[in-house]
């Protein structure tokens, strides 16, 4: 399965919460409790449990044409959910507001099942109390038509 595109993303992160939608809504509508889990799909969101208060997270958007490969290198949790992205443009967001650029998933109107990895929580978590770290935690996000 070939990767169509790639995209790199700075996330500013507030209080542990970090979520993508469909960047064609109004606002961030009523914002989601941190996830439990590393990634949740719930109400039209995907919402991924950050390590740290306040920080700014590394966020790499990969779209596939179909189920890509495991990415084998050392990372600290995966998951995957399922969700629907009607514009196929993600906004990823925190508590202050969206990232820039959006993530271009290339087809409107979609289900899409999305992977997640990170790396880095732990160590974000120590750094975030003493400062405002950058580029500690890191995600990995799939995204290939459901």
């Amino acid at each position: 399965m070939p990767m169509l595109s790639r995209q790199e993303v700075e996330v500013y992160v507030e209080f542990y919460a970090l979520w993508a939608e469909n960047a064609d809504e109004e606002g961030p509508g009523e914002s989601p409790e941190p996830a439990m889990e590393l990634l949740e799909s719930r109400e039209g969101r995907l919402v991924l449990r950050s390590g740290g208060h306040t920080h700014r997270a590394s966020v790499t958007a990969e779209v596939w044409d179909g189920t890509p490969p495991k990415d084998e290198r050392p990372w600290e949790a995966s998951a995957e959910a399922e969700w629907l992205c009607p514009s196929g443009e993600v906004s990823l967001w925190s508590y202050g507001g969206p990232s820039d650029p959006v993530v271009e998933l290339g087809e409107a109107g979609l289900r899409w099942r999305t992977r997640a990895y990170v790396t880095g929580q732990e160590r974000v978590r120590e750094l975030a109390q003493q400062e405002v770290p950058a580029g500690v935690e890191q995600f990995l996000l799939q995204f290939w038509p459901a």
